[in-house]
């Protein structure tokens, strides 16, 4: 039976405080779910009982609530529960445009289970802060990713691991321990990673959420007369293909069919970056179709080049920075390559940890 988290804990307990002033409501969280849910919310009075999925956010984003709706919406036949220390307005108006139900630590939400109705939006933000949730700092975020790339690593030692990650080794066992009781990965000895596909969307909103905005560099242009199109072959003249790799909508139009790209994400590291974009002809610019961000990892290649011997960014990294925005045609595109791409290799570790 999987556990909830400190966290987890503390913001099912402030909501179901919230919820049971209203005369006659008896409402429970039951952590026995699995993954992507962290359990049941059973809400119950005179009138009947209504029980939900629930998935448990927190310090939501504005890029985490982009992704987050986009990862209901896709659970949408489960009628999974969002449960947020806070959501904001804007983000709440757009989980009901898209009837997907919520409760924050406030009192916001909405759910409609005929008997029961809850609507309560314009609630503030309390000042209370909640502790970090080590999985989805940008630290736990670089420890997922290598787990997804490697995850024998789920039973290696911390050092092996704090090693692959490029993170301190007091990182480890914080976000170990959570991905262990939220069943990411079996406590048995020997533990395995159990749900590759959950697992990935935690390491997205993560990414997203956290890692992602420290790794920004610059957004560029091609100085003229230089085009999107020519990058791949400014990148074979300038040698720079064991330096830079292809990611965001330009990888994706080499790993699908059919793809003009009009946009880039160009990974590399951060020392020297900025002479690689003289020798690459780019130029500043605050709304070029060019991001150059830093490499976080050294594995976050994909294991094959493309015809033109260029390094393309591993289709995680890739699909993720395709979420990174509001461009429907890039999410259709992320779940493409993940049916392509990843689909398969995590079918083979989507098996439930056994009960202890």
């Amino acid at each position: 039976m999987a556990d909830a988290t400190v966290r987890e804990n503390h913001i099912a307990r402030e909501i179901i405080t919230v919820l049971q002033q209203r005369d006659g409501l008896r409402v429970e969280f039951i952590a026995a779910a699995q993954p992507p849910f962290a359990g049941l919310l059973n809400i119950s009075g005179e009138w009947g009982e209504v029980s939900r999925p629930v998935i448990f956010a927190w310090r939501i984003t504005p890029q985490q609530g982009r992704l987050l709706l986009f990862q209901l919406e896709a659970l949408a036949q489960h009628e999974p529960l969002l449960l947020a220390d806070y959501i904001s307005e804007n983000l709440a108006a757009q989980l009901r445009e898209h009837a997907i139900a919520y409760f924050d630590c406030v009192g916001n939400g909405s759910l409609w289970a005929a008997p029961f109705f809850y609507e309560v939006s314009g609630r503030k933000r309390k000042a209370a802060r909640l502790l970090p949730n080590r999985s989805q700092q940008a630290a736990g975020a670089k420890i997922i990713f290598q787990l997804l790339k490697q995850p024998h690593l789920a039973a290696a030692t911390y050092r092996d691991i704090a090693a692959a990650a490029n993170v301190a080794l007091g990182a480890i066992g914080a976000v170990l321990k959570e991905l262990r009781a939220k069943q990411f990965i079996a406590n048995a000895a020997g533990g395995c990673v159990c749900n590759m596909t959950a697992l990935r969307q935690l390491w997205e909103r993560a990414y997203l959420g956290r890692l992602r905005p420290g790794l920004h560099i610059e957004r560029c242009s091609l100085s003229s007369p230089w085009r999107l199109e020519e990058l791949p072959a400014l990148i074979r003249e300038q040698h720079l293909e064991d330096e830079v790799l292809l990611g965001g909508k330009l990888a994706a139009s080499f790993y699908c069919e059919n793809v003009v790209a009009d946009s880039a994400v160009l990974h590399m590291a951060r020392k020297g970056a900025l002479k690689q974009m003289l020798r690459l002809r780019l130029v500043p610019d605050a709304n070029g179709p060019i991001t150059v961000i830093e490499r976080f990892a050294a594995n976050d290649a994909f294991e094959q080049r493309s015809p033109e011997n260029l390094q393309l960014a591993d289709p995680r990294l890739v699909r993720a920075e395709l979420l990174f925005g509001d461009d429907e045609q890039q999410v259709e595109l992320a779940e493409t390559i993940a049916r392509l791409y990843l689909a398969g290799y995590e079918q083979q570790y989507c098996a439930v940890a056994p009960e202890e």
